[in-house]
C-alpha cells in the first residue's frame, strides 16, 4: 500500500476548505505569497508560523508572529512549538487548520504473477449503459448459486424456479436501487476521499460476501498500489494476514477497462499457482475499473473472498456501478479542489502581475518552469524619500499603515499600465514593463505608471495631512535594456524577476533621482523617441509629458558616465522655461501631449495635433554652421575645473552648440571667450548629447549672443 500523507484542511471564513498534504517539510503559513499556505487576513503576519516534519512526527511553530497562534485554543506563545495529533486544530485570525492523519487500514504484500484462464471479464464501459440496451428480458443474468430447487415454496404455496428466481432477482436489484440512492447522497456532500472510500466499503459489505475492499491506482513508475483498504472485521483480518493482492489482476482491470469476475480460483492452474490465491486459498475475487468522465480511468476497486462462489456476476455488476459513482465523484472533488485552488492562486498573481499576465499563466501553468530568458524588459525602481527619518518618529503601526496604503495604490497604478509588481523592497518598489509578455509600448507605460505613481503619493498625502502625518515623496529609475528574465529559485520557491546589467542602471537611477523626479535611462529613451516618430497614436487616457535631457551621470558601478533624461509631467514655470530654453537652442526634446500645453506655443506655420503624440524638435531662429574657435571654462560633472579650446559647430543669435570633451550639469554655467579675445560671454548649459567626437553641448546667452561675424 502506498504510505498516506497527513493533511492539513484549511478553513476559509466563508467555510470553504482546501485539503493541503503535507508531502514537504516545513510548510510556511503566513500572509505572504511565498508561503505555502497563503492566510489572507491582516491579522496574520508574512511568515507566521510552519508545519515541519521531524522523526516521523509532525510539529507546529508560531514564527514570532505578531498576533499568536492558537493550537486546540492554546496560544503556543512567540515562537512556541507543539507535536501535532489527528484533528488537532491551528487556528490563524480568522483561518482555522486542521491536521488530519489517515487511518492504515491495510498493510498488503503484491503478487505479480500473469494470470490465465477461466476468469471472467466484461467491458465495464457496456456494463454501465441501460439494461435495455445490454440484454433482452430473456437474458437477466441468472443469480450463480448452484443447485437450486425446481420448485420452491412460497409461504404454503409451491412458486416455479424460474418465477421465484426472477422475484428474488427483482427484489435483489430493488435493494440495490435503494442502496445507490442512499450512496448517492453520501457521496453528493462529502469532500473527503478517504470517508467516501470507508463509506463505500462498508456497503459493499452490506450487499455483497466480500472479506476485504481495496481501491487501487497507479503509481509513478506505473504500478498498481493500494491506496485504501478494509478488512470485514478482525476476523478477516486475522485470516488475511500474510496474503498478497495480485497486482496483475488490478494492471489489466486499469489498462483494459474490464471488470474481471473469478468464483474459483483454484480450479484454474495458473491461478492456483499464484501467491495471491496459494498461500491464503483466495478462491473467488471480482476487481472493476473506476471510470469517470469521458471514460477516463482514476483507479479500480479490489474484492476477494476466501470460499468458493463467493460472488455473482450480478455482484460485479453492482460493484461496477458503485465503482463509476465513486469515480465520478473523485472527478468533482478534482474539480472543486482545482477551482479553489485557481482562485487562490488567481488572488495570489494579482496581488504582482496583471490580469492578462494572470491569465496567460493559469491557461498555461507549465510556463512556470524554472530558467530564464534573454528579452528586452523596461525596468522601475521607486523609493520612498526620507523613510528612515520618518520611521524614528512614527510608530510601528503607523508605518505599517502608511505603507499599506501607498502599496494598495502603487501596485494598481502598475497595473493599470500594463506592468508586473515584480517585488516590494522594503519601502520601496520594482516593477517590470514587458516581462513576461513584451509590447512594443513598455517604455511609454512604464513612464504612464510613474506618473500615476506621483498622482498616488499626492492622494495618499491628502489623507496624511488629515491624520497629522507628514507628507512623503517618491523618488523614480526607469532604465530599458535586454536582461535575463524567468522563474529563478528553487522547486519549494520560485520567484519570476529579471537580472542584468540594465536592471542595476535603473536601481542607480532611482537613487539619485530627487524627491518626485522620475529619470530615465538613455535605452529609454531612445525607444520612446522611436515610437513617437512613428505618429503613433496616443491612448486617451495617458497623461501628458515631456522628457528632457539631463546631461551625464556618474553612478557606483559604471566606469564611465551615463546619459540622463527627466520626465515632466506637471508643468511649472520652470519646466516650461527649460523645454522654451530647449527649443530654442534647436535640442529635440520629447513632448508627449494631446493639448500642446507642455510643447508651449508653436511657431508660426506649425501646429500640434490633438490627437497624435509629437516628436517635438522646433528652432524658433534660424542656425548657422559656423565654426569659431573659443576658449571654454567651467566645472564638469566630476566637480573638476577645466579649461579646454573647442570650435562651435553652428551658431544662433542666442546661443551655440558646442563639441566639448567632457560633460557637464544641466543646467550649469560656464564662461566662454573668443580665441582673438574679441568678446567674453556667461553661458548656460541647456542640453548635451553624446557624439563620436565628445560632447555636442547647447548653450544658451541669456543676455544675447555674441557678434559671431566679428569673431
Amino acid at each position: 500500500m502506498a504510505e498516506s500523507i497527513p493533511k492539513l484542511v484549511i478553513t476559509a471564513p466563508n467555510g470553504e476548505k482546501m485539503n493541503f498534504d503535507c508531502q514537504s517539510s516545513p510548510i510556511l503559513i503566513g500572509r505572504a505569497t511565498t508561503s505555502g499556505i497563503v492566510i489572507s487576513d491582516e491579522r496574520a503576519s508574512r511568515s507566521h508560523a510552519q508545519v515541519e516534519h521531524i522523526d516521523g512526527k509532525y510539529y507546529v511553530s508560531d514564527l514570532n508572529s505578531r498576533n499568536g497562534t492558537l493550537h486546540n485554543g492554546v496560544d503556543l506563545g512567540r515562537s512556541g512549538r507543539v507535536e501535532l495529533n489527528d484533528g488537532d486544530e491551528i487556528r490563524i485570525g480568522a483561518y482555522l487548520i486542521t491536521f488530519t492523519e489517515p487511518v492504515k487500514q491495510v498493510q498488503v504484500d503484491y503478487d505479480d504473477k500473469p494470470i490465465t484462464g477461466t476468469v471472467m471479464l466484461q467491458n465495464a464501459a457496456d456494463l454501465l449503459k441501460p439494461l435495455s440496451l445490454r440484454a433482452s428480458g430473456d437474458d437477466v443474468s441468472k443469480l450463480s448459486s448452484a443447485g437450486m430447487p425446481a420448485v420452491r415454496l412460497d409461504g404454503k404455496n409451491a412458486v416455479p424456479e424460474a418465477l421465484a428466481t426472477e422475484l428474488e432477482t427483482l427484489n435483489k436489484r430493488s435493494r440495490i436501487l435503494g442502496f445507490f440512492y442512499d450512496l448517492n447522497k453520501l457521496l453528493a456532500r462529502e469532500y473527503d476521499v478517504e470517508k467516501i472510500y470507508s463509506t463505500v466499503a462498508d456497503q459493499i459489505f452490506k450487499a455483497t460476501n466480500a472479506g476485504r475492499v481495496m481501491f487501487a491506482k497507479l503509481d509513478e513508475d506505473d504500478l498498481p498500489a493500494i491506496e485504501w483498504g478494509r478488512y470485514r472485521d478482525d476476523g478477516a483480518k486475522m485470516a488475511y494476514a500474510g496474503i498478497p493482492v495480485s497486482r496483475t489482476v488490478i494492471r489489466k482491470v486499469i489498462r483494459e477497462q474490464v471488470s474481471l469476475l473469478c468464483v474459483d480460483a483454484m480450479s484454474d492452474a495458473s491461478l492456483k499457482n499464484q501467491a495471491t490465491f496459494r498461500l491464503g486459498s483466495i478462491r473467488s475475487l471480482m476487481c472493476v475499473p473506476m471510470l469517470g468522465q469521458e471514460q477516463s480511468v482514476l483507479g479500480a476497486i479490489y474484492v476477494d473472498r476466501t470460499e468458493v462462489f463467493g460472488f455473482s456476476d450480478d455482484d460485479v455488476n453492482f460493484l461496477t456501478v458503485v465503482a463509476s459513482n465513486v469515480a465520478l465523484t473523485l472527478e468533482n472533488i478534482l474539480a472543486h479542489e482545482k477551482l479553489l485552488h485557481d482562485a487562490e492562486a488567481r488572488a495570489a498573481y494579482r496581488r504582482f502581475l496583471p490580469q492578462h499576465v494572470v491569465d496567460q499563466i493559469m491557461a498555461d501553468p507549465d510556463s512556470l518552469q524554472l530558467g530564464g530568458i534573454n528579452q528586452v524588459v523596461t525596468i522601475m525602481f521607486a523609493d520612498i524619500r526620507g523613510f528612515t527619518t520618518l520611521s524614528e518618529r512614527k510608530k510601528p503601526q503607523e508605518i505599517v499603515e502608511l505603507l499599506n496604503t501607498y502599496f494598495e495604490r502603487a501596485a494598481q497604478a502598475i497595473f493599470n499600465h500594463q506592468g508586473s509588481l515584480d517585488k516590494f523592497i522594503g519601502d520601496g518598489i520594482m516593477a517590470l514593463f514587458g516581462a513576461p509578455k513584451p509590447s512594443e509600448r513598455d517604455p511609454i507605460n512604464a513612464v504612464q505608471a510613474a506618473i500615476a505613481l506621483q498622482d498616488v503619493v499626492h492622494s495618499v498625502n491628502e489623507d496624511l495631512k488629515s491624520q497629522g502625518i507628514d507628507p512623503i515623496s517618491v523618488g523614480i529609475g526607469i532604465n530599458t535594456g535586454e536582461v535575463t528574465a524567468g522563474y529563478i529559485g528553487s522547486k519549494l520557491r520560485t520567484d519570476y524577476t529579471v537580472i542584468g546589467d540594465n536592471v542595476n542602471l535603473a536601481a542607480r537611477l532611482e537613487s539619485n533621482a530627487k524627491p518626485g523626479q522620475i529619470l530615465l535611462g538613455e535605452n529609454t529613451y531612445r525607444a520612446i523617441q522611436s515610437l513617437l516618430e512613428k505618429d503613433e497614436a496616443r491612448l486617451p487616457e495617458e497623461k501628458e509629458f515631456a522628457i528632457l535631457p539631463m546631461g551625464d551621470l556618474k553612478v557606483k558601478g559604471k566606469l564611465e558616465a551615463v546619459q540622463v533624461y527627466q520626465v515632466v509631467w506637471n508643468v511649472t514655470d520652470d519646466s516650461q522655461t527649460q523645454i522654451e530654453a530647449l527649443k530654442e537652442s534647436g535640442t529635440a526634446a520629447i513632448v508627449y501631449t494631446a493639448t500642446g500645453s507642455l510643447a508651449g506655443s508653436p511657431p508660426s506655420g506649425e501646429t500640434v495635433s490633438q490627437t497624435q503624440i509629437k516628436w517635438e524638435k522646433i528652432r524658433r531662429e534660424p542656425r548657422r554652421g559656423l565654426a569659431v574657435k573659443v576658449l571654454v571654462t567651467g566645472v564638469d560633472l566630476n566637480g573638476e575645473s577645466f579649461e579646454d579650446e573647442v570650435v562651435t559647430e553652428d551658431v544662433s543669435k542666442s546661443g551655440a552648440c558646442l563639441c566639448l570633451k567632457r560633460s557637464m550639469p544641466i543646467p550649469s554655467t560656464i564662461s566662454i571667450r573668443a580665441a582673438s579675445g574679441k568678446w567674453r560671454s556667461e553661458a548656460v548649459i541647456r542640453s548635451i548629447a553624446r557624439a563620436h567626437r565628445g560632447y555636442l553641448t547647447g548653450v544658451e546667452f541669456p543676455g544675447g549672443g555674441p557678434d559671431w561675424d566679428a569673431s
